[in-house]
């Protein structure tokens, strides 16, 4: 029995090495924007204008939460029901739990996040409501 137990491992570990064999095939990345009229990503999963390079800017209103998750960080929850998680963060003045605010975004549809509650964009412009 002890020298079947590591012929059968040995067995069922070469169709796994085999298969998991890094290929040396190169890929060429497309064209991230591909889609007509700057709508870019899959269809239905962006706004008219939309673009999943991030080039277009977006303008939300909405309320400042703050979620625990991750240590805890701010988020704008849309009056659109969108949860836009901002990668160059809030301002402290902003930190405020409720707060109204009008914000003008660029999609990071590129980058994820650990945060994983909503869209991740980058604040160009914020005011109070």
């Amino acid at each position: 029995m002890r020298r079947i137990l590591p012929a059968l491992l040995l067995a069922a570990a070469l169709p796994l090495a085999a298969a998991c064999q890094s290929k040396t095939d190169t890929v060429t990345p497309s064209a991230p924007n591909s889609a007509p009229n700057g709508a870019g990503g899959a269809a239905g999963d962006s706004a008219p204008g939309d673009s999943s390079r991030g080039d277009s800017l977006l303008t939300i209103t909405g309320a400042v939460h703050h979620f625990e998750v991750e240590g805890g960080f701010w988020a704008i929850r849309g009056d659109d029901g969108t949860t836009y998680d901002p990668t160059n963060g809030l301002a402290a003045e902003f930190r405020q739990e409720g707060l109204r605010v009008r914000a003008r975004v660029r999609p990071q549809d590129d980058m994820m996040s650990t945060h994983q509650v909503g869209r991740l964009v980058e604040i160009v412009e914020i005011t109070k409501q």
